[in-house]
Order: C-alpha cells, then sequence, then structure tokens
C-alpha cells in the first residue's frame, strides 16, 4: 500500500479506496494504473453498474494473486503459482494475463528463454481478443528478456512497444516513461551515449510530476553511466548522488550499495583516492546490511583496482583472492575473469611476470569460452600494454593483432544483426 499511494496519497486513501468507502478522481484512478501496469478501464465498472464477467482476465482472482506476487516482487512465488494454472482449462483472455505475469516473473529471475516463450504466447492470444494494454506490457518485457540475452532484436521490440503505448486512447506517463528508459538502457549497452542521454531525458519529460521513485533513480543512474563513458565525470558523479539520495529513500540498500561501488569508480578516476575508498566501504557495509553477496565481488575488485593505483599490490592480491573466491560461489563468472585480469596486473606489478602471465592466460580463455568478443579484445590489449612494458614487443604484437581481430569481428557482426533487424 505504501508503494502504491507514493508521495501523492496517504496509505489510508488507498485503504479507504480499496474498501470502498472513498470514490476516487479520474486522475486518482490514472495514478493507481500507472502503477499497477493496468489500464484505467480496469478500474471502472461495466456499462450497467454491473459487475465483470468471470472471463475478463485481470477480474479473475487467480490472475490478481499473479499481479501481487509480481508487484512485491515475489517472482519465485508468482512462477510456482502461475505455470501449474496453465495446465488447467481456462478462458484465451484469462490465459493471456496468467502468461504475461509468468513471463514478467521468469524474466526478472533471470530465466529470459522461458519468459519469452509465455510473453510471445500470450501475444498470439491476444490477436483472437484485443487488449492494448496487455500488449504494450508484453512487447516491453520481450524487449527486456531479448535485453538480458543480448539479442540485438530488444531494441526494435522496445520502439515497437512505445509505438503501441503512444497508439492507445488514454496514455500512461508511467508506462511510457518506463519503456522509455529500457530503451535508454539498451543504448547505453549498445554504446550509443547520446541516444541513451536522450531517451532518458525524454523518459524524465514523459514522467511529468506522477514520479516513481524507484524508476526515477533507476534513470539517474543510467544517466550517470552514459556520462560516465562520454568522458563527462563531473555530471557522472552529479547524477550519481541523484540515484543514490532517491535510493536511500526508498531504503534500497543493495541498490545504494551498487551506486556507491559506481561511485567509488568515478572518484578513483579524478584521483579522489581516499573518497573512493570510503565509498568502496560504505558499499561493503550496505551489502552487509542488506544481508546478501550479490555483486559484492565487484566491489571487492574496485577495491583491488584501488591498491593497484595507490601501490598496494601486495594488499590487493589477497582483496582479489577474495573477490574471485566469492564471484566463483555464485557464477559470476565475467567478475571471475575481471579478477584474473586484475590478479595479473598487481603480479606484474610486484615483478612476477610467470604469474601474471598465467593469470591474464586463465581470463582469455575464460572469456573466449563465454563468448565475449568485447571483453577477450579489451583483455589481449591489457596483456599487450602489460608485455611492451616489459619490453617483450613481439608477445605484445600478437596480442595487440587479436585484439584487433576481434575488435573487427564484433562491428560487422552488430551491422549485420541491425539490418536483420
Amino acid at each position: 500500500m505504501s508503494q502504491l499511494a507514493g508521495s501523492d496519497f496517504t496509505r489510508q486513501t488507498i485503504f479507504l479506496i480499496e474498501a470502498g468507502k472513498a470514490r476516487p478522481s479520474m486522475r486518482t484512478l490514472e495514478i493507481i494504473a500507472n502503477r499497477t501496469a493496468m489500464p484505467v478501464q480496469h478500474f471502472l465498472r461495466p456499462p450497467g453498474g454491473g459487475q465483470a464477467p468471470a472471463d475478463r482476465g485481470p477480474g479473475d482472482a487467480r490472475v490478481e494473486e499473479l499481479q501481487a506476487l509480481c508487484l512485491q516482487h515475489q517472482f519465485d512465488e508468482a512462477i510456482a503459482l502461475g505455470l501449474p494454472l496453465l495446465d488447467q482449462p481456462m478462458a484465451p483472455k484469462v490465459e493471456a494475463h496468467v502468461r504475461y505475469y509468468v513471463g514478467q516473473a521468469l524474466v526478472r529471475s533471470s530465466r529470459p528463454d522461458e519468459g519469452l516463450e509465455h510473453l510471445r504466447r500470450a501475444q498470439v492470444m491476444l490477436e483472437r481478443e484485443p487488449d492494448p494494454w496487455l500488449v504494450v506490457e508484453c512487447a516491453d518485457w520481450e524487449a527486456s528478456a531479448l535485453y538480458l540475452k543480448e539479442d540485438p532484436r530488444a531494441l526494435s521490440v522496445a520502439e515497437n512497444a512505445l509505438k503501441l503505448c503512444r497508439a492507445t486512447e488514454l496514455r500512461l506517463p508511467g508506462t511510457e516513461a518506463r519503456i522509455l528508459e529500457h530503451i535508454a538502457t539498451i543504448h547505453v549497452k549498445n554504446h550509443s551515449y547520446d541516444r541513451a542521454i536522450a531517451f532518458y531525458e525524454e523518459a524524465l519529460q514523459a514522467a511529468g510530476s506522477m514520479r516513481d521513485l524507484p524508476r526515477l533513480a533507476r534513470t539517474y543512474h543510467g544517466l550517470s553511466i552514459a556520462y560516465q563513458e562520454r568522458g563527462d565525470i563531473v555530471r557522472a558523479i552529479e547524477y550519481t548522488h541523484k540515484s543514490l539520495a532517491l535510493y536511500a529513500l526508498e531504503h534500497d540498500t543493495e541498490l545504494q550499495a551498487i551506486g556507491q561501488n559506481e561511485l567509488g569508480m568515478l572518484l578513483m578516476r579524478q584521483g579522489q583516492m581516499e573518497r573512493a575508498e570510503e565509498a568502496f566501504r560504505a558499499a561493503l557495509g550496505q551489502m552487509g546490511e542488506a544481508g546478501t553477496e550479490k555483486m559484492k565481488s565487484h566491489v571487492l575488485l574496485s577495491m583491488g583496482e584501488l591498491r593497484l593505483r595507490t601501490g598496494r599490490a601486495a594488499e590487493g592480491l589477497q582483496v582479489v583472492k577474495e573477490a574471485i573466491d566469492l564471484a566463483k560461489r555464485h557464477d559470476e563468472r565475467l567478475a571471475v575473469a575481471s579478477g584474473h585480469v586484475l590478479l595479473g596486473q598487481l603480479h606484474e606489478h610486484l615483478d612476477n611476470h610467470e604469474l601474471a602471465d598465467k593469470e591474464l592466460r586463465l581470463a582469455i580463455r575464460t572469456l573466449g569460452a563465454e563468448g565475449r568478443t568485447e571483453l577477450l579484445a579489451e583483455t589481449h590489449a591489457a596483456y599487450a600494454e602489460m608485455l611492451d612494458a616489459r619490453g617483450d614487443g613481439r608477445t605484445a604484437g600478437r596480442h595487440w593483432k587479436l585484439a584487433a581481430k576481434l575488435a573487427l569481428q564484433r562491428q560487422p557482426a552488430a551491422a549485420a544483426a541491425a539490418r536483420a533487424v
């Protein structure tokens, strides 16, 4: 109820509306509809004042329970409830809603392939019994699933979701802002930082005065990343502080920790090493408070890099080894690879060339097995720099060539994918 009320109402107001003791205005209904990702019509009686038919879809008790679980981020519970329901007979519109919520929960649980199956089947059903807003939601979540899979079609699907959203009779600013934010995030992933900034700013304008604080925080966070990649560290820090302030208001310690880690990295780039270390320690403290080890390996890697930059390589070895062990335990393979690169650089700083070579080669094998072309190219380049500094120009040249070859492979592949889309 607190999340639904936001800063626009009190929880008591929501309770009175829900209990039928207060009559909401249309503006109030629009805000509630936006926050529950439902069309306003869902909250209105059918003409004549009768009750909605049982097969209407959103009015089905099973659908409402699934919706509540997704709103409360109880995705495992939503999947456990929704999948058995699909074995039972139900009206097509009800099944479409069940598949939508199950698909959403699977995507939010990092199971995009399974989520896509349900989202697409829901959209096929909606071709027979149209529900414009559910089509918009399915398209948006399909784009999110494709984004998780690093599928280049994510952008075109998200743009189609935006087109469908803007074509509906009733415009929901929050839904439009969410889709714009998703498009901006895809542009960040595609390294199109100017376009990402434009879409993030458009998302802020679309939301207007109806501010969803968690989404606003994510938008500021995205702007921070985009400006950082453009080299505008001052503006990146400004937006990171804004996102951290909103995460604090939402008491989201996990996202605060991620934000503090990124702030520390930005401060480190500015040469503010003491403040960077304070941010990293704050991030570790917030992760402890949240009771989560997720992403902790990334903070430890940041601290390891700080040790390298401040000439404390021996201390850095211990921190990075701890990060790698933690990343292995949570199957964070890219963090493992990054850890081996950093270990190699730390050993090189301590003149342990044999150990440095071992770690860099291990990182290259790991990234090659994962098919991460871009990161593999960066790692070959990092190894080449190390070998150049050592005076081994011949071996360095081989790694420079491999880095260039991988970079060229990635560019035609991206262009071909764009043409296919």
